[in-house]
């Protein structure tokens, strides 16, 4: 989990500017069942039937729960609906709100037998314990502390894997893992996903899984992800400055040329990895039209395209 990270690498950003609920929820959404065992513990045999179930709340529109799982099982067997909650820290109204979640929907699943589980997760940590209190009323749900709840051996041998990168029981390989997972993701889609989940963990681990998965090859994929345009835009301006204190020390002209050969190689060795002939394509480019090739491998031009 400490393994070294090249210091051309730019870290991502901190989690707090990141979306957490809309990842967790397209991540539900992708994978349903995955997400009702491991978050929910629910017990799922081949027959259910596992449907999206409503998030608006009647004449609330703007406050709606994250997401709604409504499983059927065939053969009378009553349905459960299981509503989840992913919340990053704590609010004063959160457990009333948790509280009102119930009552519309015990208002839509109005026979007694159709049970009702809330789940919250904290991604985070740090939740609620998952009981409220008040005059007569009580309400029990269950609160899953991403952290120090979930199995981190369970979460990363299916696609909740990026979940591992917060276990404070992590394996040693963990990136390696995680990345694992995500290259063997079939589609794209559930992959970017994945991965701009996986960078929320921030620092140097979250480096480490965009290192091992452009190692697997996905460099394509991490360009269509916002993390991955970040990070060229932030090599782009390390190498340059990196090569410029260099080409200072060295005598102007000298280092002027040597410092944008070496802006040149970083950048290519962020966007493409440690090609065969990155010295070569690295002075080649500095050379030619510098700032207009820093362009075009900033805008996504291919290997193919800067070789020719």
């Amino acid at each position: 989990m400490t393994d070294s990270v090249p210091s051309d690498v730019a870290q991502p950003r901190p989690a707090a500017t990141r979306d957490f609920d809309g990842l967790y929820k397209a991540l539900l959404e992708a994978h349903p069942r995955d997400a009702l065992h491991l978050l929910c513990g629910a017990r799922l045999d081949g027959r259910a039937v596992v449907l999206d179930g409503p998030t608006e709340q009647p004449r609330q529109r703007s406050r709606q729960r994250d997401k709604v799982f409504l499983v059927r099982h065939g053969n009378g067997v009553p349905a459960d609906i299981y509503h989840v909650e992913v919340q990053v820290q704590r609010t004063e109204d959160f457990q009333e709100r948790m509280v009102a979640y119930w009552a519309a929907l015990a208002l839509k699943y109005r026979r007694t037998d159709h049970r009702i589980h809330q789940v919250v997760v904290w991604p985070l940590g740090g939740g609620y314990p998952g009981r409220f209190r008040r005059d007569q009323a009580r309400l029990d749900y269950r609160s899953v502390n991403v952290p120090n709840d979930l199995d981190s051996g369970m979460l990363l041998a299916g696609p909740l894997a990026p979940l591992a990168l917060w276990s404070q029981k992590p394996p040693p390989d963990l990136a390696e893992r995680v990345a694992d997972r995500i290259a063997a993701t079939g589609a794209v889609e559930e992959q970017l996903v994945q991965i701009e989940l996986g960078m929320l963990v921030g620092g140097s681990l979250a480096a480490q899984v965009l290192e091992a998965l452009r190692r697997r090859g996905m460099s394509d994929v991490l360009e269509q992800t916002e993390s991955g345009r970040e990070i060229a835009r932030r090599n782009l301006e390390q190498g340059l400055e990196q090569g410029l204190e260099r080409g200072l020390e060295q005598g102007l002209e000298q280092g002027l040329e040597r410092g944008r050969v070496d802006g040149m190689r970083a950048l290519l060795r962020a966007k493409y990895g440690d090609v065969a002939d990155l010295d070569d394509l690295a002075r080649r480019l500095a050379d030619s039209d510098h700032d207009g090739n820093i362009r075009r491998i900033v805008a996504g031009a291919t290997l193919a395209e800067l070789r020719s």
